[in-house]
């Protein structure tokens, strides 16, 4: 059973992600046109990394489903790290105290396991996903979401079709959510995450980043999350973004 501390960090996540969820449901109402609907599974094709909090909340979202499923889907996900062990994804990893740099590593990490065109683990054979009440918040966004900062919709190939007149386009310009909204609440979770369990307050802002598989691979509530961290440090420094790719 999780201590209460911990529980209520999760909770917080999980209210934050209802917030996202019913924006994402406003977008859908506005834009009907959409084609990011039940049964599509373009971007279940497309990893995207995990932030600590996500991760942790997989993993615990994981153990409620049946023991056979369970298996399963560890067999799939241990094929599709062993891949991305490979990869060397360690070189992400940056002592940077600058915002910036971290951004771009976790953007050429994101955009490395994303280049693997492995397939998420937790789809399904009805196309459908097996955790899809846990998915993490870069899923929910994606297809609904719309960067002002650089005029990228954030979709798939469909998008270009279901949107092709300036009107449609700029419609879902409108209506359409930033992806990182919420991202800087979240990121506070993530540190009072790494915070809790890492029982070290100069960790705070320590960025913690993984694969989707992971979470299935091993209990993040089991973890020894103090040795974890403090295997980070590098002579006096500490890391600020760490990428996990150990199961």
């Amino acid at each position: 059973m999780l201590d209460s501390s911990l529980q209520q960090i999760l909770e917080s996540y999980e209210a934050l992600l209802e917030d996202v969820d019913k924006k994402c449901t406003e977008v859908l109402k506005n834009i009907p046109k959409i084609p990011c609907r039940k049964g599509c599974t373009d971007c279940c094709k497309q990893i995207f990394p995990l932030s600590l909090v996500e991760a942790f909340y997989i993993s615990e979202n994981f153990k409620t489903l049946p023991r056979k499923k369970r298996r399963k889907l560890q067999s799939k996900a241990k094929k599709a790290q062993e891949k991305l062990s490979k990869l060397n994804l360690k070189k992400f990893e940056t002592e940077s105290d600058s915002i910036t740099e971290i951004a771009e590593k976790r953007n050429q990490f994101a955009n490395e396991i994303r280049g693997t065109k492995i397939i998420c683990p937790l789809l399904n054979d009805e196309n459908l996903c097996d955790l899809y009440s846990a998915r993490n918040h870069d899923c929910r966004i994606h297809g609904v979401g719309f960067d002002p900062s650089t005029g990228e919709i954030v979709g798939c190939s469909k998008h270009k079709t279901a949107l092709a007149t300036s009107f449609q386009k700029e419609n879902f310009k409108k209506h359409a959510i930033d992806p990182g909204y919420l991202y800087k609440e979240k990121s506070k979770l993530d540190s009072l995450l790494t915070i809790h369990l890492s029982q070290d307050p100069a960790l705070a802002h320590c960025y913690y980043f993984t694969t989707p598989f992971l979470p299935l691979l091993k209990d993040f509530s089991k973890e020894n999350w103090v040795e974890f961290f403090n295997k980070t440090p590098k002579g006096n420094k500490k890391y600020s973004l760490v990428i996990d790719i150990n199961f």
